[in-house]
Order: structure tokens, then C-alpha cells, then sequence
């Protein structure tokens, strides 16, 4: 008797394939339509923007928070690709680690709606990272943790996680987010451009705020070592 089952495999396959493209342009039409009425924008306002029912975002993400969750993955899936590229290559800690804070900005910057969407803590536990931006920040304190030790190791230094700068890497995090969120909140063409606000950021991490501030010479150069290097 001849089985059915490849039949049923290949349906299948179809299937999750159109589920796959179906909710990556859901993804899309929300992230229109967050950039366009604000981070603030219910299910039936997004579904209206998008051209359909929130029926349909409710059949593919379950809630508002499953839809936000997974436009949270694609916005922070670009900028961690964005920020593992300005740490690649040979060129010194400092230029890392102010290309890493011109990355966040920029991008955070080419939808400040979409941004505050994607990092918004969830309703359920507020005070608690949420579930997608938690483990990214992880993976950009372990790229700044193992930038650290290299340049510890390097002045023949070894780690030691009582050391208070073993701190620096979530410290670091949390200053650039900060900074980024209460520039955001400045429309242009008052908000500074975010090279300069890169630069001063940068210059706040590596010597300090007297010397971070816009008019400063740029770390990157002036300020080789740091502990975030590539």
C-alpha cells in the first residue's frame, strides 16, 4: 500500500513556508503602521493602517504583545547585525566602541516610534527587560565583556569580577540607551545629528563627561585605549 506521508510533508512545508512570508509581511505592515501612528498604536488601528482585520494579526501573533515582540526581533536582529559590523575588523577599541554608539543611534533614529515599540517593557512585568530585548542586550554585554578582557589581557591585567570596572560593559549599555532615548525625544532639526551625539557618548565612556562633551575631540582618535575593543 502506497503511503500518503510525503503528500502530507509537502503540504506541510507549503504551509509553514506561506505562514513564514505571511507573517514577515505582517511584521512589515505593523511596523508601517507603528511608524506612522506612533508607538502607541492599538490592533485595530495597525490592522487598519495595514489593509486588513486584526482578526488576522490575532490568527499569527495572539495579542498586541505577540505582535510587538515579534517586530521587536526584527528590529533588534538589524541592529545587532549593524553593531557586530562596526566591531569587526582590526581597528582599535575606541573606534569600535564609537561606531557601536553611531550604529544604535542611527538606527534607532530612523524610527523613533518603532524604536519605542520594540523596547517598550512588557504590561506583565514592567520593570523586567523584555523577553526579546533582554537577551539582545546580553549579547552586546558579552561583545563588550570580551572586549574588556582582551584589553585587560593586553596591559597584562587579568579579569576579576570583583573588580568594579568589570561593571562597565552593562554600565556602558545603560548610559547609551539613556542618552539615545532623551535624544530621540528631541525632533529635528534640533536634535543633534548623531555623529556628534555619538562622539560626545563616546567620550562620556572612555574619559569621563569633561571631556565628552560635542566640541571634543573625537575619542575614536584622540583616546586608544578602551575596553571595547573588537
Amino acid at each position: 500500500m502506497k503511503s500518503d506521508t510525503p503528500a502530507r510533508d509537502g503540504r506541510s512545508a507549503r504551509w509553514d513556508r506561506h505562514r513564514a512570508e505571511r507573517s514577515l509581511e505582517l511584521v512589515r505592515a505593523a511596523r508601517a503602521a507603528v511608524h506612522a501612528l506612533g508607538a502607541q498604536a492599538s490592533m485595530d488601528e495597525i490592522a487598519s493602517h495595514a489593509g486588513t482585520s486584526k482578526t488576522v494579526f490575532y490568527r499569527y501573533f495572539g495579542d498586541r504583545e505577540g505582535l510587538r515582540l515579534a517586530v521587536a526581533e526584527r528590529v533588534t536582529a538589524h541592529m545587532e547585525r549593524r553593531l557586530l559590523e562596526a566591531v569587526d575588523g582590526p581597528s582599535s577599541g575606541a573606534d569600535a566602541l564609537h561606531r557601536m554608539v553611531e550604529v544604535y543611534l542611527t538606527v534607532a533614529a530612523t524610527s523613533p516610534q518603532v524604536y519605542a515599540f520594540a523596547v517598550a517593557p512588557a504590561p506583565a512585568a514592567p520593570d523586567a527587560p523584555a523577553p526579546v530585548l533582554g537577551p539582545f542586550l546580553e549579547r552586546v554585554y558579552g561583545v563588550l565583556e570580551s572586549g574588556l578582557a582582551r584589553d585587560l589581557a593586553a596591559r597584562g591585567r587579568t579579569p576579576d569580577p570583583g573588580d568594579p570596572l568589570a561593571l562597565w560593559p552593562r554600565a556602558a549599555v545603560g548610559l547609551v540607551r539613556a542618552a539615545a532615548e532623551t535624544w530621540l525625544r528631541t525632533e529635528p532639526p534640533q536634535r543633534i545629528e548623531a555623529a556628534t551625539m555619538a562622539r560626545a557618548i563616546a567620550g562620556w565612556l572612555l574619559t569621563g563627561v569633561a571631556s565628552g562633551g560635542p566640541d571634543s575631540p573625537d575619542p575614536a582618535r584622540s583616546h586608544p585605549k578602551t575596553g571595547a575593543s573588537s
